[in-house]
């Protein structure tokens, strides 16, 4: 049976959805923060994993920096390709990187998809593919930021696509089960996702455990993390 992340990336609806994203009026103002909370110097090497279309390794890559982008799903990865970065198909629990770059990037949610020790196989793997000294961010929520606004509803729309959620968060698991239903000219489509929402003391327990040090816990407005910040900006020293 596949897993809710190998189906809902390869719905066209929700394919449609993602690539709108392209023109968020933020990208820029975001990787600001990134080169900022990383400290990345043109030259440098950064792996973003999962890169999705590559909004923001594009958008890395114009600042002199050296790109790889890594995603597994390849109607993503083509549009990458088509702006010029270099990518790979890989699961992020399986890269095939060891000591490149200096920093690794998981931006928008993407940790927490799979059970402890995936998610614990994912770290390491971005850990071996830093050099001595590299970082780690990863852009998430957190308890601290999810619990004090969570909704049990939503929706948005994206490129044509309204997607309606319907949020249930489970204390005994830790994770935030979604149904995404998205509708699009008649066309209906539902995906249920499933994704561990830690609090910050028992990620940077989990980092510690593969390999990581020197934490830093900031908000995305590079200020540091309080109760209710909007989100968690997570960087971990190798």
């Amino acid at each position: 049976m596949a897993e809710w992340w190998q189906e809902m990336f390869e719905l066209s609806p929700w394919q449609a959805v993602q690539l709108g994203w392209e023109s968020l009026e933020d990208s820029d103002q975001q990787v600001d923060r990134i080169v900022r909370a990383l400290g990345l110097e043109p030259g440098m090497r950064v792996l973003d994993v999962p890169c999705g279309t590559g909004r923001i390794a594009r958008r890395l890559a114009a600042r002199g920096l050296d790109v790889v982008g890594v995603d597994i799903t390849e109607r993503f990865l083509d549009e990458a390709r088509a702006a010029g970065l270099t990518v790979e198909r890989a699961d992020m629990r399986e890269l095939s990187f060891d000591d490149e770059f200096d920093a690794v990037v998981c931006m928008w949610g993407s940790f927490g998809y799979f059970d402890r020790d995936g998610d614990l196989e994912q770290a390491r793997s971005a850990c071996r593919a830093l050099r001595e000294g590299g970082r780690y961010l990863i852009d998430t929520h957190c308890l601290e930021t999810l619990l004090p606004i969570f909704g049990e509803e939503g929706w948005f729309d994206g490129d044509g696509v309204t997607v309606l959620q319907r949020r249930t968060y489970v204390p005994g698991t830790g994770r935030v089960e979604t149904d995404w239903t998205m509708l699009r000219e008649g066309e209906r489509v539902v995906q249920r996702s499933s994704i561990r929402v830690y609090g910050l003391r028992e990620l940077t327990d989990l980092l510690s455990e593969a390999g990581f040090t020197g934490f830093t816990a900031l908000d995305d407005e590079l200020e540091p993390l309080r109760l209710g910040s909007h989100r968690l900006w997570l960087t971990a020293t190798k």
